[in-house]
């Protein structure tokens, strides 16, 4: 697996969950990685001693942080092949219960965060003639869900935006696709059922919701994610691809 040698990619909520397995598959690639994540202590204790991975403390809410860890990356390595948009938080409350600063938190660390770190890249991007964005998304992008209006709205953001960047970028040979998990074993997934009634009972419910009859992993979103950083996806761009073993369908 060199596949992404001499590559130099950018990692955001790499600390845990998809986030770390995705920066674990691009160094086994071959790629050296920028994680970056608010959760420096937990970070650092994963991938301190790594050779290929530079940590970073990053607060991705904010537009100051997320050109920082921009500008340490093309200081440390003169460029920046690829760019994980990967932090995001989920939080649940009835859209009546949906507080200006809930609202203002999912929005800013999920959507805003991917639109500061994107035009923070895209001028090297350009001067190199080339890069690809993958932005991890949620099946809530392109579908529905209860009690989740400032997540929905996040994913579904982030999806539109998709769009719209890989087309702009598309001349510059700047590939931009999003992912759309479904119910992914995290430690998010846990944070939700610690907070249920029937921890046992809601996890069978989510299981059911996924024709192919199990959650996904996160191996199962970062080998997607490898895939489109790679040149094995090098006329793929714009696409939404989930992640979620036939959720989307409608079940």
């Amino acid at each position: 697996m060199d596949e992404l040698a001499g590559k130099v990619a950018i990692v955001t909520g790499a600390a845990m969950g998809i986030g770390a397995r995705i920066t674990e598959l691009l160094v086994q690639a071959g790629a050296s990685v920028v994680a970056a994540d608010i959760a420096h202590d937990e970070l650092t204790k994963r991938f301190g001693r790594a050779g290929s991975v530079r940590t970073c403390r990053t607060d991705v809410r904010q537009r100051s942080d997320c050109e920082a860890l921009a500008a340490a990356a093309i200081d440390l390595h003169d460029r920046v092949d690829i760019l994980i948009n990967n932090a995001g938080i989920t939080r649940r409350a009835p859209l009546a219960d949906t507080t200006d600063e809930l609202w203002d938190n999912v929005l800013q660390t999920n959507l805003a965060s991917a639109f500061y770190m994107a035009r923070a890249v895209v001028p090297t991007m350009r001067a190199q003639r080339g890069g690809v964005i993958v932005n991890v998304a949620s099946i809530n992008a392109i579908r529905g869900n209860l009690e989740l209006t400032a997540y929905g709205a996040s994913k579904g953001g982030m999806a539109g935006m998709t769009r719209v960047m890989a087309m702009e970028l598309a001349p510059d040979n700047i590939r931009v696709n999003a992912l759309c998990p479904g119910t992914v074993d995290t430690p998010m997934n846990d944070e939700y059922l610690a907070d249920v009634e029937d921890p046992k009972a809601a996890m069978e419910m989510l299981v059911t919701k996924h024709p192919m009859g199990r959650i996904a992993t996160a191996d199962d979103v970062a080998w997607a994610a490898l895939f489109l950083a790679s040149d094995r996806s090098s006329f793929i761009t714009g696409v939404s691809l989930p992640i979620d073993g036939g959720r989307h369908l409608g079940r």
